[in-house]
C-alpha cells in the first residue's frame, strides 16, 4: 500500500526528533533537519486542514495567541518569535493531525523507534571510541560542551538524550505490556539496549524521570487485578535494584563532589524564578526570548532559600516554566487545557484498547515530564510534542465522531 504524505512526513518527523545537534549544511541559518521538515508542513497543513477540529485546532491557534500576544504587549526577540511561529506551531498542529491518524501514528512511533536505535548506537560507539573522536554536532544554535567520558549521540549534551532514551523505555514498556502486543522479542532485544545506555549517561535525569515513566506504562496498560498487583511489585522491585546500583555504581562520584546537590539546587532556583510573573503581576510574561532575565530572579530565590550551587543559570531549566516565564498567564492556561485533556478518561481508555495508543500516551506523558522537569532548550522539538498527543488523543467534537468506536 503507497504511504500517505502525512505518513512520510511523521515518519521523518519522528526520526529528525533525535538529530537537534546536526545542523544541515550549506544553509545561512543553524537550522536542524526538524526545522526543515516542519517548514515543508505548511503545505500539508492545508491539504489536511478539514481534520483540524477540536484541540486539533485549539492547539496551535492558542500558541499563536500566547505568542501573539505577549509580543504585542511586552515584546521580545523577534528571531524566537518568528521561530516559534514558523517551526514549532506547524510542527505541533500537524503532529496532531498524524498522530489521530492511526496509520500515520504508527509510522511515527516506527520512526521513532528506529532513530532511537540509531542514536543508541553511537552512544555506545561514543563510550567506548570516545565522544570526542565522534563528536557530530555542528549546530551553534545550542551550546555544545563537551563530555569527557560520557556520550551524547547527535544532541546538545547527555541530559537531553538521557530523557530522550528514557522516553523510549516507556515506549516500549507500555507495547511489551499491553495484552494486544504481539512479537514482542525485539521489543525485549531493545529494552535491554536502552537500559544500558541510560545506565551510562550518568544523567540525573534517570532518577528524575525513569522511576515516573516505568508507573505511566504501568498505569496506562494494566487494569486493576492480580496480575496487575504481581507486575507493579516486580517493576517496583526491578526500579529500585537498578536505581541502587545506578547511584553507587555510575552517580557515586557526582555525589562525593555535591554536583547533583549543586544541579537540582539549580533547577529549583531557574525554575522558582521562571514562575515569578505569575505572582508579580506581569500578566503577559517577560517577553518572548528574554529567557536571561531569569538570571536575577534565581539568585534572589536561591538566596532566600539558602541555595548554593555556584554560578547562576542562564535560563530556565524547563521549557514549559519558561513559556511561563515569556508569556505569562495565556500560557499557563493553554497547557493546563492541554493536560486536562491528555488525562481525560476516554484517553486512557482508548491506551487500553491498543497498544500504539498506549505508547504515543506514555511518549506524550514523557514529554511533558521531561519539558516540565528537566529540558529547557527551546528548539527540542519534543518538547512541544506533547501538546500535539494531548491534541491527537482528546475527546472528539463533533457528532461524528463523537459516535465513533476508540482507535484500535
Amino acid at each position: 500500500m503507497r504511504a500517505s504524505p502525512l505518513s512520510l512526513w511523521a515518519l521523518c518527523a519522528a526520526c529528525a526528533l533525535w538529530t537537534p545537534a546536526f545542523a544541515v549544511p550549506g544553509l545561512p541559518l543553524p537550522l536542524q533537519p526538524l526545522d526543515l521538515i516542519a517548514l515543508a508542513g505548511w503545505p500539508l497543513l492545508t491539504l489536511y486542514c478539514r481534520r483540524m477540529t477540536g484541540l486539533r485546532l485549539a492547539a496551535p491557534l492558542g500558541l499563536a495567541a500566547c505568542v501573539l500576544t505577549s509580543w504585542s504587549m511586552v515584546g521580545g526577540q523577534p528571531l524566537v518569535a518568528l521561530w516559534t511561529v514558523a517551526c514549532a506551531l506547524p510542527f505541533t498542529a500537524l503532529s496532531a493531525i498524524a498522530l489521530a491518524d492511526i496509520t500515520a501514528r504508527e509510522a511515527f512511533l516506527r520512526g521513532f523507534l528506529m532513530a532511537a536505535t540509531a542514536s543508541a548506537l553511537l552512544f555506545l560507539a561514543q563510550i567506548v571510541i570516545g565522544a570526542q573522536a565522534l563528536d557530530f554536532r555542528t549546530n551553534i544554535a545550542f551550546s555544545l560542551p563537551p563530555h569527557y567520558g560520557r556520550g551524547f549521540a547527535l544532541f546538545p549534551e547527555v541530559s537531553t538524550f538521557a530523557t530522550h532514551i528514557t522516553m523510549t523505555i516507556g515506549v516500549l514498556l507500555a507495547l511489551l505490556l499491553h495484552p494486544g502486543t504481539r512479537r514482542r522479542a525485539a521489543l525485549w532485544a531493545a529494552l535491554f539496549l536502552f537500559a544500558g545506555c541510560l545506565l551510562f549517561t550518568r544523567s540525573t535525569s534517570v532518577i528524575v524521570l525513569a522511576p515516573l515513566l516505568v508507573g505511566v506504562a504501568l498505569q496506562t496498560t494494566q487494569t486493576l487485578s492480580l496480575r496487575s498487583l504481581l507486575i507493579v511489585m516486580a517493576s517496583s522491585a526491578v526500579i529500585a535494584i537498578v536505581l541502587t546500583f545506578f547511584v553507587s555504581v555510575f552517580y557515586a562520584d557526582r555525589l562525593a563532589t555535591n554536583a547533583a546537590d549543586r544541579s537540582a539546587a539549580m533547577r529549583l532556583a531557574s525554575m522558582l524564578g521562571g514562575l515569578s510573573p505569575l505572582w508579580s503581576g506581569e500578566l503577559f510574561g517577560v517577553g518572548i526570548g528574554e529567557n536571561h532575565e531569569v538570571r536575577l530572579r534565581a539568585h534572589q530565590m536561591a538566596r532566600a532559600l539558602g541555595l548554593n550551587f555556584g554560578t547562576l543559570p542562564t535560563g530556565v531549566n524547563s521549557q514549559i516554566i519558561g513559556r511561563i516565564f515569556e508569556e505569562g498567564w495565556p500560557a499557563l492556561l493553554q497547557m493546563a487545557v492541554m493536560v486536562r485533556a491528555m488525562f481525560s478518561r476516554r484517553t486512557r481508555h482508548a491506551a487500553r484498547l491498543s497498544p500504539a495508543t498506549a505508547a504515543l500516551l506514555t511518549l506524550g506523558i514523557g514529554s511533558l515530564l521531561t519539558a516540565l522537569l528537566v529540558t529547557g532548550y527551546r528548539g527540542i522539538y519534543t518538547n512541544w510534542l506533547w501538546i500535539a498527543v494531548a491534541a491527537a488523543l482528546a475527546p472528539r467534537q463533533t457528532r461524528s465522531e463523537r459516535h465513533a468506536p476508540c482507535p484500535a
